[in-house]
């Protein structure tokens, strides 16, 4: 013999009271409880994850401003040695010109020999400074050592310029002025190419993870 549900537990009943506690959902599946954030923060969801909906966004890594100033020396530095890379080899394909006809001499040929070897040295010295600075974007360490044993060279051709143009004797106060200006430049360019590639945010930046 069956009874009626009391006066307050009626399922048709408008003005019953509530039941308490969640339904429990299908079998299998654990149970949500009250109050328990879900996805994007709504109960009843998937719990919220980085970088998702709902979640804090993951910030995009640039390039530091340091980084990127070296990289602009590097490319500065290996256009003037591809200029001066194809000055050579305009000389040396001009000598070679005027000396076929009559034939190479000794010395012709000594002189066409090392301008081939400083065409070489100068092309070399271009790409030494262009390839690292291209891959700034992607690179890892070893881009940036490279562009620091190549600012390092680099060093070294002001220095050598500046104590061979102090020992010509120059008459024009200008000329040597201009001199001395432009070789403590280039010098400048090649210590802050080295210090800018050495700093901890360019030891972060290359050694990012990457995916």
């Amino acid at each position: 013999m069956s009874y009626p549900p009391p006066p307050g537990q009626q399922p048709n009943n408008p003005y019953a009271t509530p039941q308490q506690g969640a339904p429990a959902g299908p079998y299998g599946y654990p149970q949500q409880g009250p109050g328990q954030p879900g996805y994007g923060g709504y109960p009843g969801g998937m719990p919220m994850y980085p970088g998702g909906p709902g979640g804090p966004m993951q910030s995009v890594v640039k390039m530091p401003g340091q980084v990127i100033t070296a990289r602009v020396f590097l490319f500065f530095a290996g256009a003037l040695w591809t200029l001066t890379a194809l000055g050579t080899l305009i000389a040396l394909t001009a000598g070679g010109a005027v000396a076929l006809p009559g034939g190479l001499g000794p010395g012709a040929g000594s002189a066409l020999g090392i301008m081939l070897l400083l065409f070489l040295l100068y092309a070399g010295m271009a790409a030494l400074h262009i390839v690292p600075a291209c891959l700034f974007g992607r690179g890892r360490s070893g881009t940036r050592i490279t562009a620091v044993v190549a600012g390092s060279l680099n060093s070294l051709v002001p220095v050598i310029g500046f104590f061979a143009f102090l020992s010509v004797d120059t008459s024009d106060g200008a000329e040597a002025t201009g001199g001395v200006f432009f070789y403590l430049l280039y010098l400048a360019v090649t210590v802050l190419t080295i210090v800018f590639c050495s700093t901890s945010a360019a030891s972060q930046w290359f050694n990012r993870p990457q995916h």
